[in-house]
């Protein structure tokens, strides 16, 4: 954007965003130009100005002299030149076409690159020299990339959802909501990196004792495909959730959502299961062990049926071999999970033979229903459910 085109944006004179540049607090490459990011700034700095601390030329000195720090850290007013792209591939010690690979995985341009991004491509580069294969750390940096940029969108979304919105809401000022989530801001980000590195070696840890009892553990190791694993697939949809959106509304429908996922989790973790993803208006599943999955569902069961407010659930679970791939399990038995739960009504838990096998031999009843022929699936499958008593 141009200045004039800048300062019609944001409410404010031609002379003021002029002023704001001269000191560093807009346009810091002092490009003439102006971006998506001066709008983060210039936020940021009527929050600094709004607590009555600083003046403009004040808290101009104090950024430069890091004596005040945004929850964005020092690239908000980093003043460094972006590098062109050979320059970077030469930096990040890649080829060039790597490193447009690497960055589109992690989800942002090359073109903006910087001395202060070189490190990011440290232990990628080690990675490779290490020689781990191309693709797997394509993969490892889109699961890095996206799973980041869910908890910084989060980070954002929620307090203006939760605090912006409400408090307008309410009738707060303009000015009250700046000031509290300024406090917010300056009490709780610098906690956030902390939070993900000791996350992040408790799940690393958790990593490695799911991978020695697939693979230590495993006495008689057969040939497999590369990133094969056995693997018990659990499937929950959330009953006629369309139909509660349509007639209560989305807002409901996401709060009867959000119940079901508190539920869920703790439970999850009680049962040595892991939660692999969303799916649409409900949940992928893993666990190791066959009846701890179905003790899982019937275990959440109960637990929905003491709130009529609850949507009831339907239960699709399959064992056996399946890949795993950055954070996903994909193959057939993921795919013949998928079609159980889909032959579920709802309040149902449907099993698969060998889950049904282990099942029963952990003492819950279970009854077959017959053999179904289902899209996707070549052989005709035999389904079994978890029966009503129980």
């Amino acid at each position: 954007m141009t200045p004039d085109e800048f300062a019609d944006r944001v409410g404010m004179s031609r002379d003021e965003v002029e002023a704001y540049r001269s000191l560093g607090l807009l346009d810091p490459e002092d490009d003439g130009l102006f971006d998506d990011v001066d709008l983060v700034r210039l936020d940021f700095v009527r929050r600094q100005l709004a607590q009555n601390k600083y003046d403009p030329e004040s808290l101009a000195a104090a950024i430069r002299e890091g004596r005040v720090e945004s929850m964005y850290g020092e690239r908000l007013f980093d003043v460094d030149s972006p590098l062109g792209v050979n320059e970077a591939a030469m930096r990040a010690g890649v080829e060039t076409d790597e490193l447009q690979q690497l960055t589109s995985a992690l989800g942002f341009s090359w073109s903006g690159l910087r001395e202060s991004d070189m490190e990011i491509f440290d232990i990628l580069r080690v990675a490779r020299d290490a020689g781990l294969p191309w693709d797997a750390i394509l993969g490892v940096t889109r699961v890095v990339g996206d799973s980041l940029r869910r908890i910084a969108d989060t980070e954002i979304r929620v307090v203006h959802v939760y605090i912006h919105e409400r408090l307008m809401a309410e009738g707060a000022s303009e000015e009250e909501v700046k000031r509290l989530i300024s406090g917010i801001e300056e009490n709780l980000a610098p906690l956030m990196e902390p939070m993900i590195q000791r996350l992040h070696r408790q799940y690393l840890l958790e990593a490695m004792m799911e991978d020695a009892f697939f693979h230590l553990a495993d006495s008689q190791p057969q040939a497999r495909e590369l990133g094969s694993v056995d693997a018990t697939i659990a499937f929950v949809d959330i009953a006629s959730f369309t139909a509660l959106a349509e007639a209560s509304g989305d807002d409901t429908a996401m709060q009867v959502l959000d119940r079901i996922d508190t539920i869920v989790r703790p439970l999850l973790v009680e049962h040595d299961g892991k939660l692999v993803k969303h799916v649409g208006d409900g949940f992928m599943l893993a666990f190791r062990d066959s009846a701890d999955a179905v003790r899982f569902a019937l275990a959440t069961q109960a637990e929905l049926a003491r709130d009529p407010n609850l949507s009831a659930i339907r239960v699709g679970i399959n064992s056996g071999p399946a890949l795993y791939r950055t954070g996903d399990y994909l193959g057939g038995a993921v795919n013949v999970a998928s079609r159980v739960v889909s032959s579920a009504m709802a309040g149902q838990i449907l099993l698969t033979e060998p889950v049904a096998k282990a099942a029963s031999n952990a003492g819950i009843p279970v009854e077959e229903l017959g053999v179904r022929i289902m899209r996707g699936v070549d052989e005709p499958l035999a389904l079994y459910r978890v029966t009503p008593a129980q």
